[in-house]
């Protein structure tokens, strides 16, 4: 094997090897290094000033970067290893570059003027306000109460009615007054006190003792709760009551003046 011309700072940090393949001198690790000694001691460290060229033989050998290293590491030892602890100590100066998120383009220069999308933008539709509920301050806001609407009801017949003990109405419909001799009719009305019609038979008497006497008729009510009357002409004048008996309950409901 055939060594290759020795390197001229071998006596000081090994920075160089030769590489036969390659044919060239190709620095170590400890290079930068080497030249940062060689400003503290000078003529410690010298940069080849050109490659010895290497005899040309049938075989390749990779013996020479193996050789190189061990000698490196025989000379530099320690001094290396603080060398090189040294690299891990020194911070970089230099600030990392911002990077961007993707799809995102950086402007270096902010008083450039900013690309507008020509992409079309959807407006958002506008939010419905609700009602206050109350006035700035505190004072609530009077609300309507809902209208509720009435259950229809029969309405009473016009004329005189009398209220009976159970809450029952009967209502008296017919003349005033009439001549004497002339007939007349009447309508009696009973309403129980659920609003509904009455039923069953209802007793009417005609006149009293200063009248010469009563008469009393009965008669079934039909499906309103009416029971109709025809009274034939009296010959005495005077003021005739008529007096009813719905289930037991009696009462005057009306007066019928004669003459």
């Amino acid at each position: 094997m055939t060594t290759p011309p020795m390197p001229p700072d071998v006596h000081a940090i090994q920075t160089y090897f030769f590489d036969p393949d390659e044919k060239e001198w190709i620095a170590t690790v400890l290079a930068p290094w080497g030249r940062q000694l060689a400003a503290q001691w000078q003529g410690a460290y010298k940069i080849p000033d050109h490659a010895a060229p290497p005899k040309k033989t049938g075989k390749t050998s990779n013996a020479a970067p193996l050789f190189a290293v061990v000698l490196v590491l025989l000379i530099v030892g320690g001094g290396a290893a603080a060398v090189v602890a040294g690299t891990h100590s020194t911070p970089d100066a230099s600030p990392a570059a911002p990077t961007a998120a993707p799809g995102l383009t950086t402007n270096p220069d902010p008083t450039a003027p900013v690309a507008v999308s020509a992409e079309p933008t959807e407006t958002p539709a506008p939010i419905e306000t609700p009602a206050p509920t109350q006035r700035p301050g505190g004072t609530p806001v009077a609300t309507k109460p809902p209208v509720r609407t009435p259950v229809p009801t029969v309405a009473p017949p016009v004329g005189t009615s009398l209220t009976l003990a159970d809450g029952s109405v009967v209502t008296y419909s017919g003349p005033a007054r009439v001549n004497i001799g002339a007939g007349f009719t009447v309508t009696f009305t009973v309403r129980n006190a659920n609003n509904t019609p009455g039923t069953g038979t209802l007793l009417v008497s005609f006149g009293n003792a200063s009248t010469g006497g009563s008469k009393t008729s009965s008669g079934t009510l039909n499906g309103s709760g009416q029971l109709v009357m025809n009274y034939a002409g009296v010959s005495i004048p005077g003021n005739y009551p008529f007096t009813i008996n719905y289930k037991g309950q009696q009462g005057q409901v009306a007066i019928l003046r004669v003459g």
